[in-house]
């Protein structure tokens, strides 16, 4: 079902089932106006930071989705402060994504049901959730990309950012963090772990194209953890576009370093 929104913004919410999480679910979809090429349009899910919503990059990334809106169908999904993955607590929204709004989408709208045409990225939590979604299910997409992902949160212990949460700090606090990923040493962080996934990947072969951008104003933890993921890519010999650019954990650096990796990643138009 197709919902308009209140808001000044370019798409609507897509109402489908979620039997992964037992209830009916809503997506925001921005899609192109035109007639879709012979195959069906590319698709692009992008996943928001901790505590964001499904409007969060529609809000913050008009430039990006005017740029790019006549080529690719935009899916912008929905965990609020859970991250996109099977959490401890049980709530299952990496199964959610695979195999309930992806199936939806590809049923509703004219798109490709294919990898070369799956696309999936995100910004810090979505970053790191996306890249891991992408690693945990070969064949599924063919490009990844995070920006300030925040990777390697399997081996967070305590609160790292706790002498920054006066300054409006985007990162969970510990409970809510041990709330999705479980105590130190649990199954749900070995499973998510970020280096053993693209070790994993690299074993497999084929992996997706994968891009990373940080702001090298970032907190210095977020900044350490894509540069160790960049090196991990390199030590496996795995392929990925990396780079740094001016700029903090915030949604103006997400809308402009999205703009540079979906003018990259993006398809040909046929």
């Amino acid at each position: 079902m197709l919902i308009p929104i209140e808001e000044d913004l370019p798409g609507f919410d897509f109402e489908h089932d979620a039997p992964s999480l037992g209830r009916p679910k809503v997506a925001y979809v921005v899609a192109p106006s035109g007639a879709p090429p012979a195959r069906g349009f590319p698709v692009c899910y992008m996943l928001h930071a901790f505590a964001g919503d499904r409007l969060s990059w529609a809000r913050h990334g008009r430039e990006f989705l005017a740029e790019h809106r006549e080529r690719v169908l935009f899916v912008f999904p929905e965990s609020g402060r859970r991250w996109f993955m099977n959490d401890a607590s049980g709530k299952r929204y990496e199964d959610y994504l695979v195999e309930d709004l992806i199936p939806a989408v590809e049923a509703s709208f004219p798109v490709e049901r294919a990898a070369r045409s799956r696309i999936i990225g995100g910004f810090s939590m979505g970053g790191a959730g996306a890249v891991h979604v992408a690693l945990r299910h070969p064949g599924m997409f063919s490009r990844a990309f995070a920006i300030s992902g925040a990777f390697y949160a399997s081996e967070r212990q305590g609160d790292p950012y706790a002498s920054q949460r006066a300054s409006g700090c985007m990162m969970p606090t510990e409970a809510e963090h041990d709330r999705v990923w479980g105590p130190v040493g649990s199954e749900i962080r070995r499973l998510y772990d970020t280096g053993a996934l693209l070790e994993k990947a690299a074993a497999i072969g084929s992996p997706p194209t994968l891009a990373l951008e940080v702001g090298t104003d970032d907190y210095p933890r977020v900044v350490e953890q894509n540069r160790r993921v960049h090196r991990k890519m390199n030590e496996l010999g795995l392929p990925h576009a990396y780079a740094e650019h001016p700029g903090d954990h915030g949604w103006g650096f997400a809308a402009s370093s999205a703009r540079r990796l979906l003018a990259r990643l993006l398809p040909a138009t046929d």
